[in-house]
């Protein structure tokens, strides 16, 4: 049975290496979508039988046991290209569950359903079966995206999103006060007759609670329905999904307003005027000054793990030009050697290098209150999402075209601002 499965595989690759070079030279729409259409059944049958291949390998039916090279249940397998009464050979073996096999695949990771959302996408049709107990669907952000998209998004948002990647992920009911408190007890010396007070923690730093704030990202109608392969259309979602959340993201830790979205760390009311740093240019340029504007009023319990945050052009104008009295440069750069990259650290400090259209201001063009540099540590910023998204598609009769929308739902905002350092000029 293991040497008949791999005949079908080869067989199905074979088939499917031949409809895409005859897509490739397809010369209208319609005979594009029809050659799609078989290389997508072909591709089903595909799967299935690779499906049915590992489901032989981890029971053990290969060659040698039941079922193996030398059963007499060989003879009963119909020869290559046979197709016994009412179907797809393959519908025989997939009919029948084989030992340990599952006979329902959660419904997000289903082939059935990425079918039904492929089409979806496609055509606006939906046409998935809920199970009991399944709610796919929310009235907020529509039809949820299969795991196999959303697996390449988030794979894709690790890629791209330089400060999304590095802070907290929480997932945590809305609405819900959180208190936030320095965990430090004060130690007192008891004797065997007397026992130490309750130690009451220290006053709440303040207490938080997430909101619920929809992201939406938009994609073209016209590019999905030109995708014929399902593997295709759902890496290129996933792609368009993942370009579009990212560089929002980073915007919402940097700057987001904190009405009808997260609030970023540049708005966040309670970040203290004496975290507030005001070095001008000339300030700026002299090294003394950041060792006593900055670096000194770091606390003990923030210099570990914190990011220095600032655009290229600060970088280079500014960070990469200091010098001493005799014009001699005061920074010297530095590669891994792994990767031949250059290693941004600034006084023993990581540097994360972003765009300046995130919230903070290039050195060479900033005025004066806008900030050039951020100082923080990543897990103090936390973003509450499970991260499922979800997908819309509607007609605009405004712009007489169909529109398609990834949402999701998701807030953000610091948790503990007192290691959080602002720097204007």
């Amino acid at each position: 049975m293991k040497k008949y499965f791999e005949k079908i595989i080869a067989k199905k690759t074979k088939r499917a290496e031949e409809l895409r070079a005859a897509i490739k030279k397809a010369a209208t729409a319609d005979e594009v979508r029809s050659l799609g259409d078989t290389l997508q059944s072909v591709l089903d049958e595909l799967n299935e039988a690779k499906e049915q291949l590992e489901q032989l390998d981890d029971n053990g039916s290969g060659e040698g046991g039941d079922g193996g090279e030398g059963s007499d249940s060989r003879s009963n397998i119909p020869p290559i290209g046979a197709e016994p009464r009412g179907g797809n050979p393959m519908a025989t073996y997939g009919a029948v569950p084989m030992p340990g096999q599952e006979e329902r695949k959660a419904p997000l990771d289903s082939m059935e359903y990425r079918k039904a959302f492929a089409l979806y996408v496609r055509t606006g049709e939906w046409r998935y079966e809920t199970r009991d107990g399944e709610i796919l669907t929310t009235g907020e952000i529509g039809k949820i995206i299969p795991n196999t998209i959303l697996k390449e998004t988030i794979r894709e948002l690790k890629s791209y999103g330089k400060l999304y990647n590095r802070v907290r992920k929480l997932n945590v009911k809305g609405g819900v006060e959180i208190p936030i408190e320095d965990l430090v007890a004060n130690v007192k010396w008891i004797t065997e007759t007397t026992v130490s007070e309750e130690q009451k923690a220290p006053e709440l730093k303040t207490s938080i609670s997430f909101g619920y704030h929809i992201a939406e990202a938009r994609i073209a109608q016209t590019l999905l329905s030109s995708i014929v392969s399902l593997e295709m259309l759902e890496s290129e979602i996933a792609k368009l999904l993942a370009e579009a959340f990212v560089k929002e993201f980073d915007r919402m830790i940097i700057s987001g307003s904190g009405s009808g979205q997260p609030t970023g760390i540049l708005n966040d009311t309670r970040i203290t005027s004496k975290n507030k740093i005001k070095m001008t240019e000339e300030d700026a340029l002299d090294w003394t000054n950041w060792r006593k504007n900055l670096f000194a009023k770091i606390p003990l319990a923030y210099r570990g793990g914190g990011l220095l945050v600032m655009t290229v052009d600060t970088w280079e104008s500014l960070i990469c030009t200091m010098k001493d009295a005799n014009n001699r440069p005061l920074y010297s750069e530095t590669y891994d050697v792994s990767t031949n990259e250059t290693v941004y650290r600034f006084n023993g400090k990581e540097v994360e290098l972003i765009e300046n259209d995130l919230g903070i201001y290039d050195f060479s063009t900033a005025t004066d209150g806008q900030p050039y540099m951020l100082y923080f540590k990543p897990e103090n910023y936390a973003i509450n999402s499970n991260l499922q998204i979800g997908f819309k598609r509607y007609f605009d009769e405004d712009k007489n075209k169909y529109v398609n929308k990834g949402l999701t739902i998701l807030d953000g905002k610091m948790l503990d601002v007192n290691g959080t350092f602002v720097i204007s000029k």
